[in-house]
């Protein structure tokens, strides 16, 4: 799935927040690292969908205000 139909998954689930799974672990592909995630927000921003975007490894307590601006943590 690109970014652009993730984010359009959510909102065909109509889903309250999103996560991006199995990106940025590993550099694989032939895009740029951090490629997926920017895709993402961007699609996210355009379609009014709350992406969360936690650190490799970070917890996410889901019953937490969830709508704190993204640190681009990805952007070294």
């Amino acid at each position: 799935m690109t970014p652009e139909e993730a984010v359009q998954a959510n909102l065909d689930v109509d889903g309250k927040n999103m996560v991006l799974a199995h990106w940025g672990a590993f550099s694989l592909a032939f895009h740029g690292w951090n490629e997926p995630i920017e895709r993402a927000i961007k699609t996210a921003k355009e379609k009014e969908v709350n992406l969360i975007a936690p650190e490799i490894g970070q917890t996410v307590q889901l019953d937490s205000d969830l709508h704190s601006p993204i640190s681009p943590w990805w952007d070294f």
